[in-house]
């Protein structure tokens, strides 16, 4: 197999993890709304996996590209699939092709990423509003009462000492 059509494999590899990843965004959208705790901890440990696929086919797509780079005679500054794929011919197409899916796929991603933030966001927004109804609706501490019904102001715990007895 040519370094271009390993680039072209580890390029559509690279999409086809980014698509998977565009899904499980989608749905932790819905796991959000229903509360779905556990649903939310799969596709975490789900999206670690995605990342650490994803580091690793980085790393081999620079090397593929610094390889392919230098059999051009690209310099160092020069090494991008860009830059590549018209030096390549037919080849170049493909591998063309392979860079404008992915690069398509990121980019929905980059999209769908700051839906979701302001998304949870809001999320945390309605819990912090709730949270702070619950304490405002929570009884009142136990209180005493003058002879006229009116409740006494709270003891103010202040200080505490301790005193130890031999």
């Amino acid at each position: 197999m040519s370094s271009a059509a390993e680039l072209v494999a580890v390029l559509s590899r690279e999409a086809q993890l980014a698509a998977e990843l565009l899904e499980i965004l989608q749905l932790d959208q819905q796991r959000i709304v229903r509360h779905d705790v556990e649903g939310l901890e799969a596709s975490n440990r789900a999206k670690e996996e995605l990342v650490l696929g994803f580091q690793a086919l980085e790393q081999t797509r620079l090397a593929l590209t610094g390889r392919i780079g230098r059999e051009l005679g690209l310099h160092a500054d020069e090494l991008r699939v860009s830059r590549i794929c018209p030096l390549l011919g037919a080849q170049g197409e493909s591998l063309r092709t392979a860079a404008e899916r992915l690069r398509a796929l990121v980019a929905s991603l980059g999209e769908l990423l700051a839906v979701s933030r302001g998304f949870v966001e809001q999320s945390v927004l309605g819990v912090r509003t709730l949270l702070g109804l619950i304490h405002s609706l929570r009884t009142p501490e136990p209180s005493a009462y003058d002879a006229t019904g009116r409740m006494l102001p709270g003891a103010d715990p202040g200080a505490v000492a301790l005193r130890r007895e031999a």
